[in-house]
């Protein structure tokens, strides 16, 4: 497809255009990123300060005055300058677990920076009325098959995300040094979405060259402009694999699936940045270059609520087992 759109732009004329650097000015902001949510009990806080074309005026070394506030309440904010297993190194955070309904608001300052502020509500959970695997031959062979059946409210409007991780756990023992080594690997699944309209739908040029969508984190995004208060399942398809045991060696599938009803302040950030991956015309001059979504007063990021649903570790299916 790139590949299509560059010889495109031979028959394009070209344009030179300058301009000095010096010349650009642009005002420094607070930059937030904040995504409370329901799934465990720290909500990560990232604050720093955008920097001007010319890096004039910076302070590197300022920190910031945060506020956070919930419902009404403003809360302790910690810090950490080392990375742990949930928190990146040189974090803010903010302990206790959250709800849906529960109102967050923040501001982040730095001197002679202008406040930057913002609010979001932590959503209600995701409408989950089943979920289930089955077996079925797919287009390139056995294909397990994810149905995830939920109901829309039709008097809100809502926001809607999938992720399904695949786990393969290894085990290798060596008998003639008495050794064995175990290791996991994980990764977030890319669907076969070719039985599921409601992700699958392409227009425009997505349709006309059958152009792939890319999506952040492996995380589907939709939103209720189609259900309108209907019950749907999903219909999310990935490549089986059976697993292998025996007395040395052992390569064994596992799956989670999280379920995602997000604030609309965090669906469009997500959307805008699955919206500029997936931009090959605007990297060819063909369209307009897209923007990331921000609901920062005063400054740039996000403050965005999610509602989270995770599974235990989910086994893989047999190869007789649930086939249609």
């Amino acid at each position: 497809m790139k590949l299509y759109i560059a010889s495109l732009l031979i028959i394009l004329s070209s344009c030179t255009y300058e301009f000095n650097i010096d010349d650009v000015e642009a005002k420094r902001k607070p930059v937030i990123f904040c995504m409370p949510n329901t799934l465990g009990d720290t909500t990560l806080i990232q604050v720093s300060q955008s920097m001007n074309v010319n890096n004039k005026g910076t302070n590197s070394s300022a920190k910031p005055d945060i506020t956070f506030k919930l419902n009404g309440v403003e809360k302790e904010i910690k810090y950490t300058d080392k990375a742990t297993d949930l928190l990146p190194a040189n974090s803010y955070y903010v302990l206790g677990k959250l709800k849906e309904g529960d109102k967050i608001d923040m501001e982040a300052s730095y001197p002679d920076i202008p406040t930057a502020k913002s609010r979001t509500v932590i959503p209600q959970p995701f409408p989950l009325d089943k979920w289930d695997m089955i077996l079925k031959d797919g287009s390139y062979g056995r294909e397990i098959q994810f149905r995830i059946s939920f109901t829309d409210n039709a008097d809100t409007k809502d926001y809607y995300g999938v992720r399904i991780i695949r786990k393969i756990s290894y085990h290798n023992y060596y008998p003639n040094y008495n050794l064995g080594a175990d290791y996991d690997k994980l990764w977030g699944i890319e669907f076969n979405l070719d039985e599921e309209p409601l992700l699958s739908k392409k227009v425009g040029f997505d349709e006309i060259f059958d152009i792939s969508k890319l999506h952040y984190q492996e995380i589907y995004l939709w939103d209720d402009t189609m259900l309108n208060g209907k019950s749907y399942t999903l219909h999310l398809g990935t490549n089986y694999s059976e697993d292998s045991v025996n007395e040395y060696n052992s390569t064994v599938n596992f799956f989670k699936i999280y379920l995602y009803r997000f604030s609309e302040e965090m669906y469009k950030y997500l959307k805008s940045i699955n919206d500029i991956d997936n931009n090959d015309l605007g990297e060819y001059g063909l369209a307009p270059i897209r923007s990331h979504y921000t609901n920062i007063e005063n400054g740039i990021g996000l403050l965005g609520g999610c509602s989270i649903y995770e599974t235990d570790w989910i086994e893989n299916l047999k190869n007789e087992e649930n086939e249609e």
